[in-house]
């Protein structure tokens, strides 16, 4: 091609080469070279994405690159030796370059382009590797049910929340607010902060979410110019490969994707030693398949590498699932720069999945089927169990089955197709009952595997990846289509091939179908081992499912885990097994929809007492509640700061599963209030027969008395904590007091009372028959109240009164006690922890020598009584009787009391001195 002469020498030097440069320039590197001329500022992104459009010839683009290039010198010659520079890059271009230079009249700068031959020569046979390569898997896998693609989304972590849970609770938008996430690019992950770059970033997902893919993505988009073009080289190390693992020295590191050429690998460890590992990137592919003990090797290059110990300049990019990050983080917690989450599917992605997989009818049988089966639909944001839920349901539905609703069902479906894909050729009629009906030598082959899956997962002798000839060893000569088959990133594909199974998790199942062959002995002794380790979470779910003969011996506390596996099982006598008939506290924070649904299927399948709390860390006293007071199946739940979205997902269980809740413990906020009493009057519970609520406004006591006035008719006990009450907002509380025919508990904690607004509401109890016992702890109380209250006891049926932590003086029991004398049904009356006197006391002991009807009085925490007081009231007794028990200070014990039991033994089982109220889990929370 005749191209006429520039006016520059740049310019013309490349002119005189034009052919050359044109017929040279290979259709891997055109992407490459584009990228790198755009990112120098030489060429156009109109030019570079021309460029990197295979749908023009190899030679009309590289025509049209070299002419844009020629162009931009002619206009700025300063640029000739940034261009250069980007043909010396790629090795094989650097004669070109040196070429070009000769044209220009200068003379070549060999020293130069030797110091950086290794590394550049590495890393251009790694582009060819990356772009040449497909995702190491054979045949059709991962089963997709649509030729559509859907991105995968990373996220930030601002602090690390690693669950590992498989099951999403929310929408993406609420899982990264709830977490405290923001969103982030592919391209963002690796920015400069104070003009470093990072040291460790750490991308962590569930099974199946995408992390193979998101690595190989990197490398593929790297290969091809369009990120991390700061980093000379982007260097793939896969966890699973034992040579990686195994690696001791840098030159060892660099042959596992290029074993043919130790010399390269040797030269380019040595530039990269002497850089400490400036410009290099390593990107670490399934930390979690890496043994965790080999986090403590102090000879692994990997570890060293990881904690900054070796190349201090190098940045390690690293996948993972969150358990493994959890373990990272003890070890390594200094070098982390940054922790992102792979999303996977957002709902909208999910219904673009599933409309490209059915038609209009199919999919509106699809969506009511996963709607049923609560844990597959909550699984569906993670692409690999997307194409298997969807592909499953079409085979199921296609043959007329059973459509499986727990994971185990799931893959067990999944392999049963697998081995029935791979039978197909040589066995084309045969049907496969069970795993157990396949024919010999097959079945002998499917034992191995499993017991292969096994032994590699739990890490005792076989590697998770492994060549033909370790293959041979353990007789897996055919891997029944469960494996996939990869060259280790090498361009002579066929050599040295290695095994692998097709997925982690189908691995966890084959191990999972091995364990639940053996012993049950062994079985129980493995789930006892490992239950607490999150690793093992995952295969213990399928064993349970596969075999549910492992009794899970659960000490009264349970966690979405467990009530999962339970599920699993699909077997009420399993559940009744490993429950009990004893007390089950179980924590409902953070629940997912099937959470709630394995929980509904565990407790109507239980003989056991249920006690559902939110965050129980904080409800340490209200465990203590009698749970013998009420007979049959019985269910506590206490929520602790209820949010509006909680309560809605709660109370969206079966209705019947809240037939037998007797207890409900609230502390939450006005909307939650309101969505809470709008919940008590739609009838879900009816039986409520204790509520207890925490911080009500005014609006609130209204909606809430309302509501259990024309809801709750066997409602108990009402306790109102940390509520302030003035004149107007106790009216409601009044009427509902004045109304019930069945309340015979009131319960006032750590309330308010403005003006005479407790007046008011004592003034409502002689109107209530059925009141029987008061409780005012920790709240403002004044001697016109008691004087009121003494009033309202002579009229009432009250005869349980406590009145602790209220800081009654001497003034205040006077007025109390005026009532109380032989003019009350009052049996037992607490002032535990007041400020009583001995003026107090007296007044007391006035009031025991005329009551006959009290049975027990309580004054432990009154020390300001002294010895007088205490021995005052001791002699009481000598008049009454019908008092059986009088609790005393501890400190208040008369030196002459002894004798006094000396001359009376009677008296002596009525007396009882205490440092602590004796009567607290009575009292507290009725």
């Amino acid at each position: 091609m005749a191209i006429e002469e520039y006016s520059t020498l740049g310019a013309n030097a490349f002119r005189k080469h034009y052919d050359k440069l044109v017929k040279s320039i290979q259709e891997p590197d055109l992407p490459v070279l584009g990228a790198k001329f755009f990112s120098r500022q030489i060429i156009s992104q109109e030019t570079m994405e021309m460029v990197g459009n295979v749908a023009t010839s190899r030679t009309v683009r590289g025509s049209k690159l070299i002419l844009a290039v020629m162009a931009h010198l002619e206009v700025h010659p300063d640029k000739f030796e940034v261009a250069l520079d980007v043909f010396r890059e790629e090795l094989v271009y650097t004669e070109l370059a040196d070429l070009i230079k000769q044209s220009y009249g200068l003379s070549t700068d060999s020293t130069r382009v030797q110091a950086t031959t290794a590394l550049s020569k590495y890393a251009s046979y790694l582009r060819k590797v990356y772009l040449r390569s497909k995702l190491p898997a054979r045949g059709k896998w991962p089963p997709s049910p649509c030729k559509k693609i859907i991105k995968l989304a990373a996220i930030e972590k601002k602090e690390l929340i690693a669950t590992g849970k498989l099951i999403r609770p929310e929408s993406v938008d609420e899982y990264m607010m709830n977490n405290s996430m923001m969103p982030i690019s592919m391209e963002d992950l690796l920015l400069e902060k104070n003009t470093s770059p990072p040291k460790l970033v750490v991308v962590q997902g569930v099974p199946g979410i995408g992390k193979s893919t998101f690595a190989w993505k990197i490398c593929r988009k790297w290969a091809k110019g369009k990120i991390y073009q700061k980093y000379k080289v982007v260097v793939l190390l896969r966890m699973r490969d034992t040579r990686v693992r195994e690696a001791r020295t840098l030159s060892d590191v660099f042959g596992c994707l290029n074993p043919h050429d130790k010399e390269l690998a040797e030269s380019t460890a040595n530039e990269v030693a002497k850089n400490g590992g400036k410009g290099v990137l390593f990107l670490f592919e399934g930390l979690d398949e890496f043994p965790s003990t080999l986090l403590q090797d102090e000879q692994s290059l990997l570890v060293e590498i990881l904690q900054g110990l070796s190349l201090p300049e190098v940045t390690v990019l690293l996948t993972s699932r969150p358990w493994a990050v959890q373990k990272l983080v003890e070890s390594c917690g200094e070098q982390i720069s940054l922790i992102v989450e792979i999303l996977g599917f957002t709902k909208e992605d999910i219904m673009r999945y599933i409309s490209y997989a059915f038609d209009d009818e199919e999919k509106a049988e699809f969506l009511g089927y996963l709607h049923s089966h609560p844990q597959l639909e909550s699984i569906m944001h993670i692409p690999l169990n997307a194409a298997f839920v969807v592909q499953i349901y079409k085979q199921f539905k296609r043959s007329q089955q059973v459509v499986p609703h727990t994971l185990t069902q799931l893959y067990t479906a999944l392999v049963k197709g697998l081995l029935l894909r791979h039978l197909k050729s040589s066995m084309p009629d045969f049907q496969l009952i069970t795993m157990d009906s396949l024919p010999e030598p097959i079945k002998s082959q499917f034992q191995q595997l499993c017991q292969l899956a096994f032994m590699s997962f739990t890490k005792l002798t076989v590697p998770v990846t492994f060549t033909d000839s370790e293959a041979a060893m353990y007789g897996c000569f055919d891997s029944l289509g469960l494996m996939q088959s990869s060259a280790n990133l090498s361009i002579d594909t066929g050599t040295t091939v290695t095994h692998s199974f097709l997925h982690f998790t189908i691995q966890e199942f084959l191990a999972a179908y091995h364990l639940s062959k053996e012993p049950e002995q062994v079985r129980a002794l493995f789930v006892e081992v490992h239950q607490q380790d999150p690793q093992f979470e995952v295969l213990i779910k399928f064993l349970i499912g596969l075999s549910n003969g492992v009794v899970l011996w659960m000490a009264g506390v349970l966690n979405s885990t467990h009530v999962q596996w339970l599920y699993e099982s699909q077997s009420p006598k399993y559940v009744c097994k490993c429950l009990g008939n004893g007390v089950v506290l179980y924590d409902l924070k953070d629940q997912t929809q099937f959470d709630l649904h394995a929980l509904t299927y565990c407790i109507c399948h239980s003989n056991c007492k249920w006690k559902l709390a939110v965050d129980m860390s904080k409800l340490t006293t209200v465990v203590s509640i009698d749970n013998e007071r009420y007979t049959g199946k019985m269910l506590q739940l206490l929520i602790h700061r209820a949010s509006s979205f909680g309560l809605k997902l709660l109370f969206s269980l079966p209705k019947q599963l809240f037939s037998s809740l007797y207890y409900l413990w609230v502390q939450g906020n006005d909307c939650s209030y309101s969505i809470l009493a709008d919940l008590i009057q739609g009838g879900i519970m009816a039986q409520l027969k204790i509520l207890c609520v925490y911080e009500l406004n005014s609006a609130n006591i209204l909606e809430i008395t309302n509501a259990v006035e024309t809801s709750c008719r066997h409602l108990t006990n009402l306790t109102l904590c940390s509520t302030t009450f003035d004149p107007s907002n106790i009216l409601p509380l009044c009427a509902y007091i004045s109304s019930r025919t069945k309340l015979s508990a009131l319960v006032l904690f750590e309330n308010s009372f403005a003006r005479n607004s407790l007046q008011i509401l004592i003034s409502a109890i002689p109107c209530s028959k059925s009141l029987t016992t008061l409780q005012v702890t920790n709240c403002n109380v004044s001697a016109p109240d008691m004087e009121m209250l003494s009033v309202a006891l002579s009229n009432s049926s009250v005869h349980t009164l406590y009145i602790t932590i209220c800081s009654l003086n001497n003034d205040t029991v006077e007025a109390l006690v005026c009532g109380l004398e032989n003019k009350s049904k009052l049996r037992k009356l607490s002032l535990y922890e007041n400020c009583i006197g001995k003026e107090g006391a007296v007044a007391l002991s006035t009031a025991v020598i005329e009551n006959i009807s009290l049975k027990t009085l309580n004054v432990v925490g009154n020390e300001a009584i002294g010895t007088e007081g205490a021995m005052t009231l001791i002699n009481a007794l000598e008049y009454n009787t019908s008092l059986e028990t009088l609790y005393l200070p501890a400190s208040c014990e008369p030196i002459e009391y002894q004798s006094f039991l000396m001359k009376d033994i009677r008296k002596s089982n009525r007396v009882s001195f205490h440092e602590s109220d004796p009567d607290y889990m009575t009292s507290m929370y009725m």
